[in-house]
């Protein structure tokens, strides 16, 4: 049995440590995974915040010309011109302000008007429709801007602050403004793919190395104005593949003023979005798997420590009975051999002829046949309650009378000077319980507390009430019992070595059914004991039915 219990433990060790690192190796590729799709996903909500600021930025460009497109001072005409073609009638555009003028008409046709007419969600003006042409027709934007622009110049001439307040202006401190931006749209698509990440926005005016140590406290913007050049080594501009770090690409950001004619590298700006902790992120979003996992974990744990401790406990129990079947069959060969001697005696040796010697033998004979019979009423006690068939039969019980009785019983039957004394101080007169087994119950206790004492054996059984209940307390001179087997003296076949005792004999079942009948009562009962110092055992009994 040892060597199957060996065999249990060894295979459930190696079954654990197989889940447990195949958990392991799970998670710490499904992290690389996740970890992996954080750092293309951080690319991407930067191409989209890009994406956001160039909208806002045409946008932007969009209200300035249409608004210039539209002052009083500016003129447009628009002639039709007929032809063949029915189709694709031919437009002439002329554009022209009191400072100059476009050199020619610009040319175009009327379905091509309309469409970029019928791009505009309202009924659009003509400025309108010339600003959104203008957007994707080269030539038309050129000679817009050179209209615009030369009135700028013009007014500038005049002292009329053209080109500060005309459609080539930069706005002030347009960097800090592009970077309250870029962060914000940065920041709100983020969160809408990884809403736990940290991160940091780094620009300058030159193009950012890849960082290569820690950068300083998330959740900052940092502005290099004019960053020295970074000796960059190829496994240096590889962050994105490490587990504990991550930067996005360097990206060129163009969208600050109205550029159509500026493309100076001056007016570019360079950004990268910096990760320093992104693995906390990425675990945080992992949490809900890492904890099934855990508790998959614990969870086999559990099982595999309730199945050997079970097993265990199995083992133990299998010991116990063999202990029992081998005390039982010693307790009961002992009273069959002491009756069967006691009927040869008056059988073969003409013991009837002589009254006090067949008295003697008889008496015997009953005296073994009641012990034979008490071994058998336990066991089939024992029986009865494992498989819930006891039925108690309550009534007032006489409880002076029940344990007077007790008493006389034991010291009939105890084979040693016995001294048992029976005190009921507060005058309790009877107990609602089921009569015999509250008698087995205190004559397996009172009986245990004789048999474990050396002679003059003293037993005090005392009485009391608290709180509606009956408290009593049966307290011996023994041996005592260690303290190793005072939480194990309920158990089933459990018995307590009885040290330089060598003459008691027992089941291992009287405790376990006393504990049995009281609980049953609706009572508890709890033991007080050092070694070599007596025993105390103290039930509880409620003193009505309840």
């Amino acid at each position: 049995m040892k060597t199957k219990l060996k065999i249990v433990f060894l295979l459930a060790a190696v079954a654990l440590a197989g889940v447990i690192l195949f958990q392991a190796y799970w998670s710490f590729n499904a992290f690389k995974l996740n970890k992996q799709r954080f750092d293309d996903d951080i690319d991407v909500v930067m191409q989209r915040a890009l994406d956001s600021c160039r909208k806002d930025y045409f946008d932007s460009v969009r209200v300035v010309m249409v608004r210039r497109l539209s002052d009083p001072g500016t003129h447009i005409k628009i002639d039709t011109i007929m032809g063949r073609d029915t189709a694709h009638v031919a437009l002439q555009i002329a554009i022209k302000n009191k400072y100059t003028g476009l050199g020619e008409p610009y040319s175009t046709t009327v379905p091509v008007y309309d469409y970029y007419r019928q791009k505009i969600n309202h009924k659009a003006t003509v400025p309108e429709v010339l600003t959104e042409m203008s957007f994707y027709v080269p030539h038309l934007r050129d000679e817009l801007l050179l209209l615009l622009g030369m009135e700028d110049a013009m007014k500038s001439n005049t002292g009329n602050q053209g080109l500060h307040n005309g459609i080539f202006e930069l706005p002030e401190n347009y960097r800090s403004a592009d970077s309250i931006k870029l962060y914000e749209y940065y920041s709100r698509e983020l969160d809408k793919l990884h809403p736990r990440a940290e991160f940091e926005l780094h620009f300058s005016d030159k193009p950012i190395a890849a960082t290569v140590t820690s950068v300083p406290k998330p959740f900052s913007m940092l502005w290099h104005s004019s960053p020295q050049p970074v000796a960059v080594t190829a496994a240096q501009t590889n962050h994105a593949n490490e587990l504990m770090y991550s930067e996005t690409e360097q990206y060129a950001y163009k969208y600050h003023g109205f550029l159509f004619l500026q493309h100076n590298e001056k007016n570019t700006l360079y950004v990268r979005a910096v990760f320093d902790r992104a693995q906390v992120g990425v675990l945080k979003e992992m949490i809900l798997p890492l904890l099934l996992s855990g508790l998959l974990i614990l969870f086999t744990i559990f099982c595999f420590y309730y199945i050997i401790r079970t097993m265990v406990r199995q083992k133990k129990l299998t010991g116990l009975k063999d202990d029992f079947i081998n005390n039982m069959t010693h307790e009961l060969k002992t009273p069959i051999a002491t009756i069967t001697v006691a009927i040869e005696g008056l059988q073969k040796y003409n013991a009837l002829s002589d009254p006090e010697k067949t008295q003697r033998y008889l008496q015997t004979s009953r005296n073994e046949l009641a012990r034979l019979n008490d071994l058998v009423s336990k066991v089939l006690n024992v029986a009865a309650f494992e498989s819930k068939q006891i039925n108690l039969h309550k009534e007032q019980v006489q409880i002076d009378r029940l344990m007077d009785d007790v008493i006389l019983s034991e010291k009939l039957k105890a084979g040693k000077k016995v001294d048992i004394s029976y005190n009921n101080p507060e005058g309790i007169i009877t107990i609602v319980a089921d009569r015999t087994h509250l008698r087995n119950v205190m004559t397996n206790i009172v009986d245990n507390a004789i048999k474990y004492s050396d002679e003059p054996a003293e037993v005090k059984i005392n009485l009391s009430s608290h709180n509606g209940n009956a408290v009593f307390s049966i307290k011996d001179n023994g041996i005592g019992i260690p303290a190793a087997h005072v939480r194990h003296i309920f158990d089933k076949f459990h018995r307590v070595p009885a040290g330089n005792v060598h003459n008691v004999k027992g089941t291992g079942l009287g405790l376990n059914y006393v504990k049995y009948i009281i609980h049953a009562h609706g009572g508890s009962i709890r033991v007080k004991s050092q070694h070599g110092a007596g025993s105390e055992f103290i039930i509880t009994l409620p003193l009505k039915n309840g």
